[in-house]
């Protein structure tokens, strides 16, 4: 037994170490940047590495301010978690009514995200009213609220996602997509690999600024003070804007045709 309680006492010191030594390393790592893994926001490229506007913009801030470009990325479920609780201090997301609910509003990084309804190139849609009579791809868990959401007068085509929506659209299966304007642009441009232009103006039905946010509990000094100035700096050098037009420039052609 008091061999037993010796190895216990001896052991005791190298926990307490190692348990210091790590909830240092903690600190060290903060602030903590988490982005929404979804496209065009945040992703694993076709060559397992890790790319994304919102991704790439995050760690800008983040060299901006003087802190090690590590950023992560996780599902949007993982993503709130870490940040309404605090294993994770900040990230870029759409400010909406849940997300202003959630967490300190920041800084807005000169973006917006425009959701809605796009249709195949030729259709005006004007109003709403415009939609009757279409053909709507709804890709799965997709929403943008009402009215479009519970109106059982439209009709809306179940769709795996975005891209397979795309492909659909241009050989006039659908004849419009709902959702994010600019992730249905990414799906079929980038990834469908659809070299023409296929889309009209969309009819946008609600907008969101695209927003640095950080966990409640944070100070409004310290670090998040300083990733507020430096997302400030990067907008008045133009360099925010710069990464999403690079992000957003496909290369398309009119005099391109489907195969």
């Amino acid at each position: 037994m008091k061999m037993y309680r010796r190895r216990i006492c001896l052991f005791l010191p190298v926990i307490m170490v190692f348990t210091l030594a790590v909830k240092a390393y903690a600190e060290d790592v903060r602030p903590v940047f988490v982005i929404m893994q979804q496209e065009p926001y945040a992703y694993l490229d076709g060559k397992g590495e890790t790319a994304g506007y919102l991704f790439t913009i995050a760690n800008m801030i983040l060299k901006e301010a003087g802190y090690p470009e590590n950023a992560r990325i996780a599902p949007i479920k993982r993503m709130i978690s870490d940040v309404s609780s605090g294993a994770a201090d900040c990230t870029i997301a759409a400010s909406s009514p849940f997300a202003r609910k959630t967490f300190t509003q920041v800084e807005p990084i000169g973006h917006m995200l425009n959701v809605g309804i796009m249709p195949r190139k030729g259709i005006i849609l004007s109003s709403y009213e415009d939609l009757k009579g279409l053909r709507i791809g709804v890709p799965s868990g997709m929403s943008i609220g009402d009215p479009f959401d519970s109106d059982a007068t439209l009709n809306k085509v179940p769709t795996p996602d975005y891209e397979k929506s795309s492909l659909m659209l241009a050989y006039g299966r659908i004849d419009a997509i709902m959702g994010a304007t600019e992730s249905i642009r990414f799906s079929a441009y980038k990834k469908a690999g659809i070299l023409r232009p296929i889309f009209g103006e969309p009819l946008v039905t609600q907008k969101y600024p695209k927003m640095l946010m950080c966990n409640k509990d944070l100070p409004g000094d310290g670090y998040v003070l300083r990733l507020k100035e430096a997302t400030q700096r990067l907008k008045a050098r133009g360099e925010i804007q710069d990464v999403i037009r690079d992000f957003f420039s496909f290369k398309i052609s009119d005099r391109t045709q489907l195969q």
